[in-house]
């Protein structure tokens, strides 16, 4: 069946390529996407800049509206090549399917920045028209996804665009975001609230950072500038899912472990007298090389007094922020951290 389906596309391609000779840079990519469409989707409708709309269900939720009004959406989705086979998805049950699942990765919703700078124009013209609850397949062509740059029309990508590989995408709408910032915090604020009652959103330390202590200090004293502490601390997706540990058997319970890393108390070199949280560095345990942390890591230790345990929570600007981290973390990622200050190890 493939191979019929291969040969009269090649068939369509030659036929157009025969009528009109080709002069743009993309002319042959839109000869072989057009004749890809006849043959797989004939009929299907055609987006404002002439991605193919192959499937869509209208959800009854908030307007997607424009950038301006929504300048975030929160989108679970799949990537396929015009072939058919998968190169990114959000959907675990998927993942598993193809073989490719792993504990830490996160598999959700995730949140895309619908600006020029960072949103493609193929998906900012994908998500036009969608409601929250709606769901969309669709292929865009190469031209559309080669360059961040916004042009009037269509035909003005196609004259100026490099394109790359062009893409089917199956987008699920599930909701919008004005103000990131806010929502953020918001989310911190909410996850306390449910986990470490009587706390609500109003007991922040600062905008969208929490602290719960959760075992009594020692001493009341606060450490000396330019001293080493020691640290356990477990990282967590708000989902629950453990990212990060410095434990052992925390690390093999979650399937974190790696018998290349070393386990154990981490050590924190302190700020000086005229520092701050912010220049605070830690050491892994087995490690020579001292590195930054994350804000809000930072910042809860500095909450925090000997032999104390504790929970921080903070908003996305207090971690990872916009890019995320890896795999497990992705933009926009509250997170939660609990921490116990330790003895040196021997």
């Amino acid at each position: 069946m493939k191979r019929i389906l291969y040969i009269s596309l090649a068939a369509l391609v030659l036929c157009a390529c025969a009528k009109d000779p080709v002069e743009g840079q993309n002319d042959k990519n839109k000869l072989y996407f057009d004749a890809w469409a006849q043959v797989n989707h004939p009929g299907a409708s055609r987006t404002a800049l002439g991605s193919l709309l192959i499937a869509d269900e209208p959800g009854t939720g908030a307007a997607v509206g424009t950038a301006d009004d929504n300048p975030y959406v929160q989108v679970r989705y799949t990537v396929r090549n015009l072939e058919g086979s998968v190169s990114a998805t959000t959907d675990e049950a998927l993942s598993r399917q193809l073989g490719e699942y792993s504990e830490v990765n996160y598999y959700g919703p995730v949140i895309w920045n619908r600006s020029a700078q960072t949103l493609m124009p193929g998906l900012e013209d994908a998500l036009s028209g969608m409601r929250c609850g709606g769901s969309r397949t669709v292929a865009i062509p190469g031209w559309l996804l080669g360059s961040y740059d916004r042009y009037d029309t269509a035909q003005d990508y196609l004259d100026n665009v490099t394109a790359k590989q062009s893409q089917i995408y199956e987008i699920h709408l599930d909701g919008v975001i004005g103000d990131i910032v806010k929502w953020g915090a918001d989310s911190a604020g909410r996850y306390v609230s449910r986990h470490f009652p009587p706390r609500t959103v109003q007991d922040s330390l600062k905008y969208g950072f929490y602290f719960v202590m959760t075992g009594p200090p020692t001493s009341v004293d606060t450490f000396k500038a330019d001293t080493t502490i020691y640290v356990n601390y477990i990282g967590r997706r708000l989902d629950g899912t453990v990212f990060d540990t410095n434990l052992k058997d925390t690390a093999k319970f979650y399937g974190l472990y790696s018998a290349s890393r070393s386990y154990g108390p981490a050590a924190i070199k302190w700020y000086g007298s005229e520092g701050t949280y912010t220049d605070i560095t830690m050491t892994a345990y087995g490690s020579s090389s001292a590195g930054s942390v994350i804000n809000g890591f930072a910042y809860a230790l500095d909450q925090m007094r000997p032999h104390e345990k504790g929970t921080a929570v903070f908003s996305y600007n207090w971690g990872y922020g916009q890019s995320g981290s890896g795999d497990a973390i992705p933009a926009y990622s509250p997170l939660r951290f609990d921490f116990e200050i330790v003895d040196k190890p021997e």
